[in-house]
């Protein structure tokens, strides 16, 4: 092997090692629930080629060790179907406040109202509570919001006629909060809603667009909930792209491989 070549290849295989770590800034948990049958956050990520840390199998042991690169953290929808899953969340509420206070996004999709009613992470100056009640009907309230405009624009006919089963688009509508900016409603309650807490943010939805990407009835559902799923993570990594010490993180962008 020559030397330009050995020198070549060195650099392919410090490439190759250094990237996923550069690329870790998304944390994630995630269960296959019993009614979608689906881990589809991560076969969400794992199709747009972002990479993630998957911390499921640590909080299933009782931890939720965020990594010092961890900027984001996502919930998969109906996560909490899992007993463990929900109780450990609950345990390491500290742990995610925290985690937010000091720059972090969190997000929340649809969780069912039997497994985690009240969201008892959340600190003390917000609250959730999740209903059972579901919806075909919605209200974009700040249509100008990046959720909704970056990289695509969406606006309230893009929503509708969502489905998984005999789900619609407002699946599991927030009953009642406090503390957050509605950005969505159904009937006069929330369905997306976030709050700054510290230098971070909590994101709180009564929507699925990780199942209804993988798990949809048709393609305009799938179709749709992927776009979403493209605003949400261009919205989180935006946020969190600056870290408190003014270093610059790895964009979205830069995040797919």
């Amino acid at each position: 092997m020559s030397h330009r070549l050995f020198a070549w290849f060195g650099i392919l295989i410090l490439v190759i090692t250094v990237i996923p770590v550069e690329a870790a800034k998304i944390a994630v948990i995630d269960f296959a629930d019993e009614w979608t049958k689906v881990d589809a956050l991560r076969q969400t990520l794992e199709e747009f080629k972002v990479e993630y840390d998957d911390l499921t199998k640590e909080l299933e042991g009782g931890k939720l060790p965020f990594k010092a690169d961890n900027r984001i953290f996502l919930i998969g929808s109906m996560t909490t179907n899992n007993a463990g899953l929900h109780q450990n969340l609950d345990k390491n509420a500290k742990a995610i406040q925290d985690f937010v206070s000091n720059g972090g996004v969190v997000w929340e999709p649809t969780q069912a109202d039997q497994n985690e009613a009240n969201v008892d992470w959340l600190p003390p100056e917000l609250s959730c509570v999740r209903s059972d009640r579901d919806s075909t009907d919605f209200k974009i309230l700040n249509a100008e919001h990046r959720l909704f405009n970056e990289p695509n624009r969406m606006e309230e006919d893009t929503f509708k006629d969502w489905g998984h089963q005999g789900w619609p688009t407002v699946w599991e509508v927030i009953d009642s909060q406090s503390g957050f900016d509605v950005l969505m409603e159904s009937l006069g309650q929330p369905v997306i809603m976030e709050a700054e807490f510290g230098t971070g943010k909590f994101i709180m939805m009564a929507i699925a667009p990780d199942k209804y990407y993988i798990v949809g009835n048709d393609d305009h559902t799938k179709n749709m909930a992927k776009l979403y799923m493209e605003n949400l993570l261009n919205y989180v990594e935006d946020f969190a792209t600056v870290e408190p010490n003014g270093k610059l993180t790895t964009r979205w962008a830069n995040l797919k491989m």
